[in-house]
């Protein structure tokens, strides 16, 4: 049994299911339901003296294994509970003035956008959402950036079209205008190679639960190191000093748990990290197939005469099919027991590496049958 057949049968949800949504949640594999479970066990039969035991490297052995995975070092890596506070921490602790502004697109998830809202109404800074199409996306972002644009912020790969933007291009047009670049990898992270030391990004966020295959309320953030040295937000945890619960002594800690500002989920993160350490020793493998069966998407969606919106040339693990009702299509597969979500102008199909042809064959074919039904 090869690597990719034997972590199918790690997924139970397979036997019951075509599910091509891993773009929405993906389903937790068991090797990482069994690394929750294990640490559950153990605060459940020795307490804080496991709690302890996890903590005692002020978790870099989380923050390892998540920075290979993305080239990053571990005194860069935090761990955060999802995309959005991340976000947060990036809008709120740059020093904006005003008149700058914040560069960003109208086919981004909202994580990444709504964030600057609350600067707008009160640093005063500009918001500029690009109007982009799958082909121009990065000369569509790149017409809004000038010497004010503080920020470009925006997704490696769109949740709702599935493009991969070229990152290379936007980080080098920021650096001529002194701009800095946060990344979503949330669409990426897991599905494609993410080189954050290659790409040169200065911050970058993600969630656990899509591509990465962790429990909810796991997730991480990049910090280029030298930045954002004083956070926005303090915790007892942001202190260097914490154990000594002195609320009249604060020493700012100056690693990544300076963004960490309470109590972790351990057990979700202790899942995201052997979930890191899978896919980093399948990389090769996991990326190229995962390449392979969005590619075997597109084709089998042309055969059908279905339109699709994600160019070939550009794209992950996504692909969106053109359809309309894209929500009524998704709850006809639903009956069908295949799982797929309704974004943006179509059917949004999201293969993980262990799914097979033959369910990509199912859900295009009955992607088929309602629109002759309908």
């Amino acid at each position: 049994m090869d690597f990719i057949e034997e972590f199918r049968s790690e997924v139970p949800l397979t036997q019951h299911y075509v599910y091509l949504n891993h773009a929405a949640i993906s389903p937790t594999p068991l090797s990482v339901y069994l690394e929750v479970n294990k640490y559950l066990i153990s605060v459940m039969t020795k307490g804080t003296i496991a709690v302890n035991e996890h903590e005692a490297d002020d978790f870099y052995h989380i923050r390892e294994k998540i920075g290979k995975l993305v080239n990053a070092k571990s005194e860069e890596i935090s761990l955060i509970p999802n995309t959005s506070y991340g976000i947060n921490v990036i809008a709120h602790g740059l020093d904006f003035k005003q008149g700058e502004n914040v560069v960003t697109d109208n086919v981004e998830f909202p994580a990444t956008v709504y964030p600057f809202l609350k600067l707008v109404k009160n640093k005063k800074i500009e918001l500029r959402i690009a109007k982009v199409s799958p082909e121009k996306i990065e000369d569509e972002i790149l017409s809004r950036v000038d010497k004010n644009t503080k920020l470009i912020s925006l997704s490696h790969v769109s949740f709702s079209t599935g493009v991969k933007v070229d990152i290379s291009r936007i980080v080098k047009e920021a650096k001529q205008v002194g701009a800095y670049v946060l990344l979503d990898i949330i669409q990426s992270a897991g599905a494609t190679e993410v080189d954050l030391k290659k790409f040169d990004v200065d911050f970058a966020v993600a969630g656990g639960y899509k591509w990465l295959m962790s429990p909810q309320g796991s997730g991480f953030m990049y910090v280029k190191e030298g930045l954002l040295e004083d956070p926005p937000f303090y915790g007892w945890k942001s202190a260097s000093n914490f154990l000594e619960f002195n609320p009249e002594k604060f020493d700012l800690e100056k690693g990544p748990r300076r963004f960490e500002i309470g109590t972790l989920d351990v057990a979700s993160n202790l899942g995201l990290a052997k979930s890191c350490e899978i896919i980093y020793q399948h990389r090769d493998e996991i990326f190229g197939r995962i390449q392979y069966l969005s590619n075997y998407v597109i084709k089998i969606a042309n055969e059908r005469g279905l339109e699709v919106i994600t160019p070939e040339n550009k794209k992950a693990g996504i692909v969106v099919i053109k359809i309309k009702n894209p929500r009524k299509a998704s709850e006809y597969l639903l009956r069908k027991k295949i799982i797929v979500s309704p974004r943006g102008e179509g059917i949004r199909i999201s293969t993980h590496f262990y799914n097979t042809l033959e369910e990509i064959e199912s859900a295009i074919d009955n992607i088929i049958y309602y629109l002759r039904e309908s």
